[in-house]
């Protein structure tokens, strides 16, 4: 008697980076025997650890404001990048590429450089007060 697989043929639309990317995977790692059994395996491994609390939602450990946030979730969303992490990528590559973050980083020198210069402003004010005082005293 010959029994039925029960199993659903499921079909995926998946990138041809992605697909480079897995076949190159299953080229060194040869425990799976085919793409199907490795997506399978990957699948069930995520649901489990999902389970237990070992995966968390992907994230770069980026603080964004919820505005920004909601931005990002949408051009996902939309498809122009698959996670938040690429999209935040992407954004600092271009500001890297367009100068901005060296502008916005030198920007940031300045105003430290200008609250060390009030500090030590400060500081000898204090100093000479307390220097004042204390020859006050004898």
């Amino acid at each position: 008697m010959v029994t039925e697989s029960k199993d659903t043929k499921l079909t995926l639309r998946i990138s041809e980076d992605d697909l480079a990317e897995i076949d190159e995977f299953l080229e060194v790692n040869p425990k799976f025997a085919s793409r199907s059994e490795f997506i399978r395996h990957s699948a069930m491994d995520y649901i489990a650890k999902s389970r237990v609390g070992v995966i968390e939602e992907q994230s770069s450990g980026v603080k964004l404001s919820r505005n920004l946030d909601n931005i990002i979730s949408s051009v996902i969303e939309r498809g122009f990048f698959k996670t938040r992490d690429e999209v935040i990528e992407e954004l600092l590559k271009t500001a890297i590429d367009s100068g901005v973050l060296r502008r916005v980083i030198e920007q940031r020198i300045k105003s430290y450089n200008s609250i060390m210069n009030d500090l030590k402003k400060f500081e000898m004010t204090t100093d000479k007060r307390e220097y004042s005082s204390a020859k006050g005293r004898y």
